[in-house]
């Protein structure tokens, strides 16, 4: 039976989860000890199968999602809206989409833009239900983009470290800020990280029109970033490397410690400047250099060594061999010091056995417990007794799950003395999936049939869930075999914290694949384990579908209390809907929608009392906050190699075959389009007549600072933009923005390109910020005479020496674009913006049924042939599909991953070849 949870859930989301959890095979546990069952084990995890990790821009990055719960990793019922992100180096979000989860799947996309700076980003995954769990289980995954242009201008450029023979350094950069800003004029603002210490700096323009850095570092400083802003907020971020030579050895001892007396395994990680692991070798030495053992890593740079009988009086050290063309920052590396009392868990598997020993030198002959857990779940939990400080048993693997379980050893007190990682390898409980083409060999723009079985750990036909992606095996074959795939997402990744190196190489391996993953778990999994802290409340909702959510103000009135208030929502999406309810005793309402798919829908709330009576009283939709940003920094470091080369230098003759090919046949090159088309016609109009804007704020940016208090854009205004324009009331109480760039120069308002009448600049404070697409500041604007006139004219003649020659414009645009009267809204009724589904793309390639000899003058030499998100298995665990080769020659990869309704998962990949 489960002990009793204090955590606020609703219901039947816990009826859900018990009957989840109650599943989970561990009969051969559950005769002795009752169920025992972390929080942390409630929670969903997610995983994102991307095509590749590699783009240029204009690509398309295309993704599968799967939901499942974490104990079991059966397809999630809990979710069913996921929110995937795109995010820079600047911890910016650059695209965010919503997707439709249907049992636990779904799919989605990025079309990255033409102009995307080259870099990493971030892409995370998250459902509302899991920010529960602080990040443990968001999805994460960083990919690179380059630029397919064959001349490519970076705002960071010529970055000089000048070693000096005094202490310090000197860093050299040249800045060119006009590729991220046209607008900008003069002043940047350079934020700069060495290490841990961060500074901001304010560059002008110099000598030659450069912005130049001339910057004092530390010697033997490891990172540096550096991120620029220009005078209207565009920003760029980028980090290097400044000791190219750096090492680190980190070394983790077993059990935590090591212990007088008691020999333990000690794992250890050797990474370079940019967090990557390095191969090395050495020798563990004492404080005399006696040599006590030696040791050499894997190719990821980890791995363990045995201390015999380690002394507290002794001190000890790893010695690194280098061969004497590198030169290291350090050869030696202290181990952790030797506890003179403590106790000792060793894990070792002998056979299809695991030998649990305990050890200790001050408990002689106590009893303590022994507890095995899996995934927040414990499955084992028995009493022991010391026999001199020692205990050991054999459990045989195949009662364990696969996967990582973790071991500890408990006082009598149940407080806990030791704890260990380890990876219990079943690589037959796993799907089993039969792939096979109707040829082994293709010609060009050949049609390759796919056929796909998949059967259980007993070889019985299981329905599954299955992806379907094949590439170029030459040019991103090798970084298929070591990025996340559903195996290491799974069994790994979702389970350890912080960045694991390759992991795709952990399933792909077999002959060291034990040896990699002990490592592992001694290494990454000695204090980063997600499920080894509990939650102490869970108060967050799985969110099932879209709603909209919020609180209705003004609802008390001091003469006749409690107000009933009645929401009637109306919803521009592809079906009109109607929505009505009643806010409850603390104004509060949620309206749970059909589906829509796009970008965002209008929604209109009207307010009204019980008997019908449209009423004034403001509604306030809940802003659904994504989680706090972490950007690892090291993750920014450009890394090319010969195979990212080639890949890049093939996107770009892609795209000149196919520039060459819309010119030749008619086409049009978005390129070619006069920037000035892109434009609004409002926002043309007001360019023309006023001239360009200095500052540009866009609309989504203002929506994301409103807070729950905000009574309309002034206030928003007021606490984020100061140094943009100031928000003063004048003497009758009207509120007015203000560009303050010089003495008694006046400010006036244009909405979409239609002045505002000075009399109604009282309404302009109380507009939404949902109403509104851009924010824009044109300083000392043309025309501005004039201008005056036409919001003065029904106050007071327009005089010429009465009315200023010069001011400043404030250019407005809304999402009616008609003006004032069209973003302000009357009393009772709320107009809103919200987001929703993202529209499933489909992926298009070229369909070679009928070829003619003209065809052939539009090579087809894509990396990515085909992808298939979904495909479903019948009752026989078969399907299939068909597609098109494109005109590469060689091997290609056909890649399938799979999970069933039970939450069993498989990888499988197979090759085929395209000859002439």
């Amino acid at each position: 039976m489960m002990k009793k949870q204090s955590n606020r859930v609703d219901s039947k989301i816990i009826t859900t989860l018990f009957w989840v959890l109650f599943l989970l095979p561990i009969a051969i546990w559950a005769q002795e000890n009752n169920l025992i069952v972390s929080n942390a084990s409630f929670a969903e995890k997610i995983y994102l199968q991307l095509d590749r990790k590699v783009y240029t821009n204009g690509d398309t990055v295309w993704f599968k999602c799967i939901v499942s719960n974490a104990s079991e990793h059966t397809p999630s019922i809990l979710s069913g809206v996921l929110y995937v992100e795109l995010i820079d180096a600047d911890e910016s979000i650059r695209q965010k989409k919503i997707i439709k989860m249907e049992n636990g799947i779904g799919q989605g996309n990025f079309d990255l833009d033409k102009k995307m700076p080259k870099g990493n980003y971030l892409i995370r995954a998250y459902t509302q239900w899991n920010q529960n769990f602080d990040d443990a289980f968001v999805f994460e995954e960083y990919i690179q983009v380059f630029s397919n242009e064959k001349q490519y201008t970076e705002p960071i450029q010529n970055i000089k470290l000048i070693k000096e023979a005094d202490t310090k350094d000197h860093l050299e950069v040249f800045f060119n800020p006009e590729v991220l800003d046209s607008l900008q004029k003069n002043r940047l603002n350079v934020y700069i990280t060495v290490d841990d210490k961060k500074d901001s700096l304010l560059i002008r323009k110099g000598e030659n029109n450069k912005y130049i850095l001339d910057y004092d570092l530390k010697k033997e400083s490891q990172l540096a970033t550096l991120k620029i802003e220009t005078e209207n907020q565009k920003t760029y971020t980028k980090t290097f490397v400044l000791n190219p030579d750096y090492l680190d050895l980190q070394l983790f001892p077993e059990s935590g410690e090591l212990v007088h007396g008691i020999t333990s395994k000690v794992g250890f990680k050797a990474i370079d400047a940019s967090g990557k692991g390095i191969i090395v070798q050495g020798d563990i030495i004492d404080e005399r250099e006696a040599i006590i053992t030696s040791f050499k890593s894997n190719t990821l740079g980890m791995g363990s060594f045995l201390m015999y009988n380690p002394d507290r009086t002794k001190k000890y050290y790893a010695r690194l061999k280098f061969s004497d063309t590198i030169k290291k920052n350090s050869s030696l590396y202290a181990l952790p010091n030797v506890t003179a009392t403590g106790s000792a868990l060793v894990i070792n598997k002998q056979g299809q056995n695991l030998l649990v020993k305990v050890v200790s030198n001050y408990m002689k002959n106590d009893s303590i417990f022994i507890r095995i857990s899996f995934r927040g779940i414990e499955l084992y939990e028995k009493e022991v007794a010391l026999n001199q400080g020692f205990y050991q048993s054999l459990i045989s693997t195949n009662l364990i799950p696969e996967g990582i379980v973790a071991f500890s050893i408990l006082d009598q007190s149940k407080n806990l003395i030791v704890q260990r990682l380890y990876f219990n390898e079943k690589p037959q409980s796993r799907l089993k999936i039969n792939l096979s083409t109707d040829k082994t060999k293709y010609n060009k723009r050949d049609l390759t049939k796919l056929n796909i079985q998949t059967t259980n750990s007993n070889d019985e036909a299981i329905k599954t869930n299955v992806s379907v992606l094949v590439i170029n095996k030459e040019e991103l074959g090798k970084m298929q075999n070591v990025r996340q795939n559903i195996l290491s997402y799974f069994l790994i990744d979702s389970e350890l914290k912080g960045n694991i190196e390759n992991p795709g190489h952990y399933f792909k391996n077999e002959n060291n694949m034990h040896e990699d993953l002990e490592v592992l778990m001694l290494t990454q999994g000695w204090s980063k384990y997600n499920y080894s802290k509990p939650y102490p409340s869970l108060i967050i909702n799985p969110e099932k579908t879209l709603t909209v959510s919020g609180r209705v103000n003004n609802l008390f009135s001091e003469k006749k209390g409690k107000k009933d208030v009645e929401l009637t929502m109306m919803t521009s999406g592809t079906f009109k809907s109607f929505y009505k309810q009643k806010t409850d005793s603390l104004g509060k309402f949620k309206f749970h929608l059909n589906d829509e798919y796009g970008k965002e829908i209008e929604v209109l709330i009207q307010t009204a009392n019980k008997s019908d009576r449209k009423i004034s009283n403001s509604v306030v939709l809940d802003y659904k906050k994504s989680p706090s940003i972490f950007f690892e920094q090291n993750k920014s470091i450009e890394q090319i190699d010969s195979i990212v080369e080639k890949f890049i230098q093939k996107s770009i003759k892609q795209k000149e075959i196919d520039d060459k090919f819309k010119l030749q046949f008619g086409g049009i090159l978005l390129d070619e389009v006069n920037i000035n088309a892109k434009m609004s016609p409002n926002k043309q109009k007001v360019t023309e007549r006023y001239g360009k804007p200095e500052t540009i704020i866009s609309g989504k940016e203002i929506l994301s600072k409103e807070k729950k208090w905000s009574y309309g854009l002034y206030s928003v205004l007021l606490f984020n933009y100061p140094d943009k324009v100031r928000i003063e009331r004048d003497s009758i109480g009207t509120l007015h923005a203000i560009v303050d760039n010089g003495k008694n120069v006046q400010t006036l308002i244009v909405i979409d390109g239609i002045p505002v009448s000075f009399r109604d600049y009282g309404l302009i404070p109380n507009i939404s910020p949902s109403e509104v697409t851009s924010f824009e500041i044109i300083e000392y604007a043309n025309g501005f005479g004039q201008l005056y006139c036409e919001v003065h004219s029904e106050m007071s003649p327009c005089i010429p020496p009465f009315n200023p020659s010069y001011g400043n414009v404030i250019a407005i645009y809304t999402h009616t674009g008609i003006g004032l009267f069209g973003a302000y809204k009357p009393a009772g009724l709320s107009q809103k913006r919200i987001p929703v589904f993202a529209s499933p793309k489909e992926f298009y390639a070229p369909k070679y049924e009928t070829i003619q000899p003209d065809d052939w003058q539009h090579p087809d030499i894509r990396t990515l042939i085909h992808w298939q998100p979904i495909l479903k298995t019948d009752d026989l665990g078969k399907t299939s599909t068909s597609f098109y080769n494109t005109d590469n020659k060689g091997k290609m990869m056909i890649i399938v991953e799979a999970i069933s309704d039970e939450g069993e998962i498989g990888y499988q990949e197979i090759d085929y070849e395209i000859d002439d």
